[in-house]
């Protein structure tokens, strides 16, 4: 019995490698289009593309740089050093997928800006998140400009017409590792179906660059 049970957690592990193979991120050498000039002229001109054993999931930009909080220390809820409303990228979806955001909501296809906001810290929230870091996801007509958003209310009113509610769209920023990983990479989780893309932002504190590790739930939704 005890061998069998052994075999059995041998083939769930070999399951979950395989099915974590499947996701793959390869260099993207094109620049971004349906974006304005002004905020494609703050992302790489290279992105990166996340497939799966299906094809392509989604493909992102990050943009060059982006400034930091001064001073910032990580706290129990807040792991990522960004400025509320900031401008970190853009996300693709290809045409025939059914992309949604981390909370279930459908997206078409297309692309949409990416800026850093904070879940708010009420009732209303409970159980979608053990942080606060998120990405909201902003129409490209709308969101045309590179500046920060630093009013968050305007900020989720920006993002709400990305999935078609009142709700802005919405991207889970997982808690960084200790270390910069040296290049992009691509997990995922099995046990709650998230595919992770994760990559360096480089941040900007003063004129001091500093790498950024960086992980984005591009696949799945939260099970709250």
């Amino acid at each position: 019995m005890r061998q069998f049970v052994l075999f059995l957690l041998l083939v769930l592990a070999c399951q979950i490698q395989a099915v974590a193979a499947d996701r793959t991120v390869e260099p993207l050498n094109e620049a971004p289009s349906g974006l304005s000039d002004e905020v494609k002229a703050v992302l790489q001109e290279s992105g990166y593309r996340i497939s799966d054993k299906t094809g392509v999931i989604c493909d992102i930009w990050l943009v060059k740089d982006l400034p930091l909080k001064p001073k910032f220390k990580p706290s129990l809820r807040v792991k990522y050093p960004i400025l509320s409303g900031q401008l970190v990228g853009a996300i693709r979806y290809p045409e025939g997928g059914n992309p949604t955001d981390f909370r279930g909501q459908p997206l078409k296809p297309g692309i949409f800006t990416l800026r850093y906001g904070l879940q708010p810290d009420d009732g209303n929230h409970l159980g979608t998140s053990d942080i606060r870091d998120f990405l909201v996801g902003c129409p490209p007509d709308k969101d045309t400009r590179p500046a920060r958003v630093e009013d968050l209310k305007k900020l989720f009113k920006l993002s709400s017409g990305a999935a078609g509610t009142t709700h802005p769209s919405i991207y889970l920023l997982i808690p960084p590792p200790e270390k910069a990983g040296e290049g992009a990479a691509v997990s995922f989780d099995g046990e709650k179906n998230l595919t992770v893309f994760e990559a360096v932002l480089i941040g900007k504190e003063g004129e001091t660059s500093l790498p950024i590790p960086t992980r984005i739930v591009v696949q799945g939704k939260t099970e709250a």
